[in-house]
């Protein structure tokens, strides 16, 4: 064998022998200090847990240790678990029935591995319980439904883009009511030129041209807007420029990702527009009037709606439609509507169900319902509602785009469109209704609903409590975010649920607080849930408030998800917080929500596959009084907590969830983290639940 050169490399064996050198002063902490950084080294990633059916599981290190540590308590000492323990433990513990048991414990000892081989494959660890299955025989009024305001724009409120492609993505997550805004679409012989004419059709007084788009200056302004845009695209492709993206979550994402919709003030100028399609002549659009908003045909969005409409599930869908579109085209608009959804539009009263009676919802599976105004002989003016301060006015429009949006001229208002005949006619379970208060006669109609923006429903919180909440129960009101909320940001929708508001209309372009607990409220439901006693149009006299114990120990993590800017390779320096928040209404103050007492964190873990064992990791919420727990919601926030002066380049997030209070399971279990965008992601959080009521 040859002899090594002595002066090969001099430099990098002395530090190895240095490092595996033990400290004679130091003796066994040295050594357990290497088990330690071989420990660290060698479980740092989840590793399997091998079941006898061939199944397996890959749990982290610090999961299984918490796992085995338990199993080690229940067995007391004894070398294997018994039955009657493992009985106990489910039923108490995990909160299972204890008629389940017995068919599932067939045998009278069990190893860790068949222990939690049964526990995981046979009742589950996962902190959402399955949605019930649902009662379809209560009239539609007495359900929530998963709604969704300006459902076209694909970002914020006054430059974004009007898709047919978000009306696919909120339906199939969900949503069960969308949002339809209509104008005149572009005449065949319009030219660009013909923008600077306002010239009416004749004989219609309120003045609606046929003019590139009806002629009207936010239309222009979009084709305008979109113009522009066309010019820097070929000019950058004609360069040879490379088109550069953005650091928003959405450019990170793989294409088996569902875009984002950009809550960023200009995400919408970063799309591609090389291939914009052209619109249909003399066929209504759709977009976001007076706003550089681009628009879309009418037709695309029904088709689209018609292809994803029932792919999920058969429970109907309420199209609500504010129209500004003259009577020309409204009638285009019947004509659409009929042929795109012929034989799931509901074009006429059900013999078993007259217009005067409210239908259950078993009675319009696979059925799409329009919500519009009824038709008028004359124009209703607007009107101040007498059950609020004096300054304040009430508009029935779907998303009050009229009264709450700035105006770019200082000009009275247009008047509002006449809704034609054929167009009223479909208005037959579901017909809009301008509100003044709870006593006139239109509040009595079974098919009327109230469109309110959250501001007037926030003060009839305040004002008229009772009021609002005894209307709720037989009759359909709903909420949308006030004009004010350009960059597409919503109202807290539990607290409009809470006094029966069944259509709380987001901005799904955003995921927000409020998104989060809209996505808890219909999770598994499929955009219809029933009410809970007392909230019924029924002789139930009120909600069932309760006093709720609440304790979560964060145990341990697993697949955190890393925050943008954070390099994979880097993982271990993550330090994930776990921040959770109890949304419940302040008995005290009704309509009020606590904010700080229930907001709390745990303290520091580390890398992505966070033991949480050794620090805080506690949330305590004791005797919090008037909870309605099918409409409290448990929220957990996952952030980065490495100190600012490192983080600088990269935002904390790292992962969502959210869970409503009814549907929290409680014992050992796995809450599965969302992204930004509402999508599942690997990350875990292992978490053991105690919750009492009484």
């Amino acid at each position: 064998m040859s002899r090594r050169s002595t002066n090969a490399r001099p430099n990098q064996a002395t530090p190895v022998r240095r490092r595996l050198t033990l400290n004679p002063e130091l003796g066994t902490n040295s050594i357990k200090a290497l088990k330690r950084a071989i420990a660290l080294a060698s479980f740092i990633a989840p590793t399997a847990v091998h079941f006898q059916n061939g199944k397996q599981i890959y749990l982290s290190a610090a999961i299984q240790k918490h796992l085995r540590r338990h199993y080690d308590f229940l067995r007391r000492g004894n070398h294997m678990l018994s039955r009657e323990a493992f009985a106990n433990f489910l039923e108490v513990e995990q909160g299972e029935k204890a008629t389940l048991l017995a068919p599932l414990l067939t045998e009278e000892k069990y190893r860790f591995e068949k222990f939690l081989e049964i526990w995981w494959l046979r009742f589950g660890l996962f902190a959402e319980k399955p949605a019930e299955h649902k009662d379809l025989s209560k009239p539609i009024s007495n359900y929530f439904i998963s709604s969704s305001h300006n459902t076209y724009l694909n970002g914020n409120q006054l430059a974004s883009r009007s898709t047919a492609e978000t009306y696919r993505r909120v339906l199939k997550r969900g949503c069960r009511c969308v949002e339809i805004d209509v104008w005149n679409g572009d005449s065949q012989s319009s030219t660009p030129e013909q923008v600077r004419e306002v010239s009416a059709r004749p004989g219609s007084k309120f003045g609606h041209a046929r003019h590139f788009s009806g002629g009207s200056l936010h239309t222009a302004a979009a084709h305008i807007k979109g113009a522009v845009e066309d010019k820097i695209e070929k000019t950058r492709l004609k360069l040879g420029v490379e088109k550069t993206h953005s650091r928003s979550p959405r450019c990170s994402k793989s294409e088996l990702s569902p875009p984002t919709f950009g809550r960023e003030f200009g995400a919408s100028f970063d799309t591609e527009r090389s291939s914009r399609p052209s619109l249909p002549p003399d066929e209504p659009i759709v977009m976001h009037g007076f706003t550089f908003t681009a628009p879309v045909g009418f037709r695309e969005v029904c088709r689209a709606i018609r292809e994803v409409a029932f792919e999920t599930t058969n429970l109907p869908i309420i199209i609500s439609l504010e129209v500004h579109a003259d009577q020309e085209q409204q009638e285009a608009m019947v004509s659409i509507m009929k042929e795109e959804w012929a034989g799931i539009l509901v074009e006429k009263p059900y013999d078993t169900c007259p217009s005067g009676r409210m239908p259950r919802l078993e009675e319009l599976l696979g059925k799409i319902l329009i919500k519009v105004k009824k038709a008028s002989p004359t124009l209703e003016t607007a009107a101040t509602m007498s059950t609020l301060s004096p300054n304040t006015t009430v508009d029935d429009d779907a998303s009050g785009s009229e009264d709450d949006r700035p105006h770019a001229t200082s000009g009275t208002k247009k008047p509002k469109v006449p809704i034609c005949e054929k167009l009223s006619a479909l208005a037959i379970y579901t017909h809009s209704e301008h509100f003044t208060n709870f006593e006139s006669p239109a509040a009595k109609i079974p098919s009327h609903i109230f469109s309110i923006n959250e501001n007037t429903l926030l003060e009839l919180i305040e004002s008229k409590p009772f009021e609002l909440l005894s209307h709720n129960r037989h009759f359909f009101t709903r909420a949308y975010p006030k004009g004010l909320r350009v960059d597409s940001s919503n109202m807290d929708p539990s607290r409009l649920w809470r006094n029966g508001v069944q259509m709380v209309a987001l901005n799904w372009q955003s995921w927000d607080e409020s998104m989060m607990l809209n996505d808890a409220m219909f999770s598994g439901e499929h955009g219809w849930v029933l009410k809970p006693p007392g909230y019924l149009g029924d002789a139930t006299p009120k909600p069932h408030h309760r006093t709720l114990d609440l304790v979560i120990h964060v145990l341990a993590g697993q697949h955190i998800l890393l925050p943008e800017g954070l390099d994979s390779r880097k993982s271990r320096l993550l330090r994930p917080v776990v921040k959770c928040e109890l949304h419940v209404e302040n008995a005290e103050e009704p309509g009020r929500v606590h904010e700080c007492d229930y907001k709390q964190k745990t303290a520091a873990g580390k890398t992505d596959h966070p033991d949480f064992g050794s620090v805080k990791n506690d949330f305590e919420y004791l005797n919090i009084q008037g909870v309605v727990e099918p409409l409290s919601f448990v929220r957990f926030k996952v952030e980065d907590d490495t100190p600012t002066f490192m983080s600088l380049s990269r935002e904390p997030f790292a992962g969502w969830a959210c869970i409503r209070l009814d549907r929290l399971a409680t014992g050992f279990r796995f809450i599965h983290l969302l992204d930004a965008n509402g999508n599942k992601t690997q990350g875990v959080l292992f978490v053991r639940v105690t919750k009492n009521f009484r």
